[in-house]
């Protein structure tokens, strides 16, 4: 049978090819993060892999007979499963407990405190549903929704879907298969089936974290080549790549042009710096003002455009005069003076007799116009 197939082969050397393929990503991630410092995560996942390493290691070494050299041993795989859910936390931007780590060793302990009230295939079954708890929490960070597409993230889910299944199967054969005077860790086909999943989960795991880390590194370089990196506002390229996703028939799309008044006269009178921070305020109002489904750009120098979904004429021209009564309050002191700026704004609607984006975006501009003609400091509506 292939139970009885794997029990010949040795273990040990299975968990010395283990110690080695996870100190070998350990290196590689720690590589990785001499090059990317500000990605805590990949601290997390070299720690991971070196706990990890240093109980495979220890499991060579050790008496597996001995109920405290297991204590010892299992306590690093624990904590070592438990880094790698703190380094996917991290990788995801979500709070870290360092001190939930601690609580799951203290776990881990209790059934060998009661060793003498309890039999060893109880033991065995506890120290695997832990194992397999952690796997479970490393799973469900990983299906959770967080807005990225990484299509390595579903690797990483079968890489411990898998491995995961091995541990049930450990925790079956402790709490119900295992004979009734088994060890606390059987060297059998099973202990040889599971270090040889191990195996394969090291090289996936290993691989997948690589690849999400890469694959939102595409992404982020994306994003960039659409941002404006002075404000932090999406750029005329993404503006003029979110109008052609748009249906021109959308009649509840709204948009709205803004242009800061006499901004030479900024940078005339108070130098580029003064003008810069002027630029960088006026974006910070406008991303308090509009609601987080608006689309948000820097179209010019000191031109703006705000995409409005779902919105009446009305309701933009409210926002675009909250706007500019909260442009017009926002003086600072620069140097030896005060700035203040004004802004006027044009409105348009694809109701407005609009046949496509360009035509929206052309009447826009004409009210925007005819605003800065009416002397400035004020908001107009395109009227047909």
């Amino acid at each position: 049978m292939p139970i009885q197939y794997l029990a010949d082969i040795d273990p040990n050397s299975l968990f010395t090819v283990n110690a080695i393929s996870l100190a070998a990503f350990a290196i590689a991630f720690f590589c990785i993060w001499l090059k990317q410092r500000d990605r805590t995560y990949w601290l997390y996942w070299v720690a991971a892999n070196t706990v990890l390493s240093v109980g495979f290691t220890a499991f060579v070494i050790i008496d597996r007979t001995k109920m405290l050299q297991l204590i010892v041993v299992n306590s690093f795989m624990v904590m070592g499963i438990a880094l790698r859910w703190q380094a996917l936390r991290s990788f995801f931007y979500r709070k870290n407990y360092i001190e939930i780590n601690l609580l799951i060793i203290l776990i881990l302990l209790l059934p060998y405190l009661f060793s003498a009230y309890l039999s060893n295939r109880f033991i065995f079954g506890f120290v695997n549903f832990i194992f397999l708890v952690e796997i479970i929490l490393v799973i469900r960070e990983l299906v959770r929704p967080n807005g990225e597409t990484l299509p390595s993230r579903w690797g990483l889910i079968i890489a411990y879907g898998i491995v995961g299944g091995a541990f049930v199967s450990r925790v079956l054969q402790g709490w119900i298969l295992g004979p009734q005077n088994m060890t606390l860790l059987p060297q059998d086909g099973f202990l040889t089936a599971m270090l040889l999943i191990i195996s394969v989960h090291i090289v996936a795991s290993g691989a997948f974290a690589i690849s999400i880390a890469y694959e939102r590194g595409i992404s982020e370089l994306k994003q960039m080549a659409l941002l404006d990196q002075l404000t932090g506002l999406y750029n005329r390229r993404a503006f003029e790549l979110t109008l052609a996703e748009r249906d021109p028939a959308d009649g509840s799309l709204a948009l709205i042009l803004l242009d800061i008044d006499h901004f030479k006269r900024i940078n005339d009178q108070f130098g580029h710096a003064a003008g810069d921070i002027a630029l960088q305020r006026f974006s910070g109002i406008l991303m308090t003002v509009f609601r987080k489904k608006d689309f948000i750009a820097r179209i010019g120098g000191e031109e703006f455009a705000v995409i409005l979904p779902d919105t009446a004429m009305s309701e933009a021209y409210e926002f675009a005069e909250r706007v500019r009564q909260a442009a017009e309050n926002d003086a600072f002191e620069h140097g030896d003076g005060i700035v203040r700026l004004t802004i006027s704004a044009g409105v348009c609607q694809a109701v407005a007799g609009v046949t496509s984006f360009s035509d929206m975006t052309k009447k826009a501009d004409i009210s925007l116009y005819i605003a800065k003609n009416n002397g400035r400091n004020r908001v107009e509506i395109f009227a047909t």
